[in-house]
């Protein structure tokens, strides 16, 4: 299957969103959490995500430098 630049720059654009957002997200929500165990295990997944949103954008980044590349 092949996807083209523009379509995995959107594409990847659309995942770092999304992931970045649930990062934040379960990071600003991870402080309200009782227990201490329940809080770490949030505060890694929050970071799992936002590490994942940074694999989105890094994507990304390669996707444009890729469409702006002129064909040779």
């Amino acid at each position: 299957m092949k996807l083209s630049a523009t379509l995995t720059l959107w594409l990847s654009v659309v995942f770092a969103i999304l992931c970045l957002g649930y990062g934040i997200y379960g990071w600003s929500e991870h402080l309200n959490m009782p227990s201490g165990q329940e809080r770490e295990d949030a505060r890694g997944f929050a970071f799992y995500f936002m590490f994942l949103g940074m694999v989105g954008v890094a994507g990304a980044i390669i996707s444009w430098v890729m469409v702006r590349m002129p064909e040779r």
